[in-house]
């Protein structure tokens, strides 16, 4: 009976002669193994194929938060320079300028002492300016508008005036008052030309100090000074007092800057 039940299942497998000649082929109950057989190999090519796209995201999401991570890290380990580190970083160049010029100013004085012609003297400050109060200043022979004197002034290391106490502003309408003749009206550095009404000095600061003239009700922004009003304020050397005027009005003007520190 044994010896029965195995050659049906080996019959399973024949020999098909007379089509084919020797050719394996397939009873219904190979063909089922077959097709169980299939769709298992398709199970597990859709399983291959799913961990392999889910491995692919996983890769991609760990990537991605490497790469933020990383960029984070490189934005926070780079240096962010405010003003207070620019500043700090400017009075150190000025300071080693400074010590510099200082410097060279002695070695200039001891070689001038073997020339047989007289060698000018290392200043404070620069040559036709007055070395006042501690501060340097240029008082102009030209007349300029507010903007351009403004410019002529950096052009030549300095800044128009700020006039921060009584004591300063007393020195400068006297000089200005000797030097300017028929001419009382000198540009300083204040003007509302940002902001109406609202005075600052050329280094953006807002005046605490004011020396307006007070019988003139000013600073008034008079209507004579046509749609741009006056927004730019002089120094009067003969009243004592500030009037806004203004821009493209052509004034003499004051410049200022640091006086340099001489070790001769």
């Amino acid at each position: 009976m044994e010896d029965i039940e195995n050659y049906t299942s080996l019959q399973e497998f024949t020999e098909d002669i007379a089509h084919s000649g020797n050719r394996p082929i397939l009873t219904s109950q190979g063909k089922l193994g077959v097709h169980k057989g299939a769709t298992c190999l398709r199970g597990q090519a859709s399983l291959v194929l799913l961990i392999a796209l889910l491995t692919s995201v996983c890769a991609n999401i760990v990537l991605g938060v490497l790469l933020v991570n990383s960029r984070r890290s490189a934005v926070a380990e780079k240096p962010v320079k405010n003003d207070e580190s620019e500043a700090a970083s400017l009075t150190l160049k000025l300071t080693a300028m400074q010590e510099r010029f200082s410097r060279l100013c002695s070695e200039y004085t001891t070689l001038g002492q073997t020339c047989s012609k007289t060698v000018i003297k290392c200043r404070p400050c620069p040559e036709d300016w007055l070395h006042l109060e501690g501060r340097c200043y240029f008082f102009s022979d030209d007349k300029l508008d507010w903007q351009h004197s403004k410019e002529s002034c950096a052009s030549m290391g300095g800044h128009l005036t700020i006039l921060h106490n009584h004591q300063q502003h007393h020195t400068l309408e006297s000089v200005a008052r000797n030097r300017g003749g028929f001419d009382y009206h000198f540009w300083i550095g204040l003007s509302d030309t940002e902001t109406e009404g609202v005075w600052k000095w050329v280094d953006n600061t807002v005046v605490n100090k004011t020396f307006w003239n007070e019988p003139g009700d000013e600073p008034d922004n008079h209507q004579s000074g046509g749609i741009h009003g006056e927004d730019c304020a002089v120094l009067d050397s003969r009243s004592k007092t500030w009037f806004d005027v203004p821009c493209d009005f052509n004034y003499k003007r004051i410049c200022e800057m640091d006086p340099i520190t001489l070790n001769v």
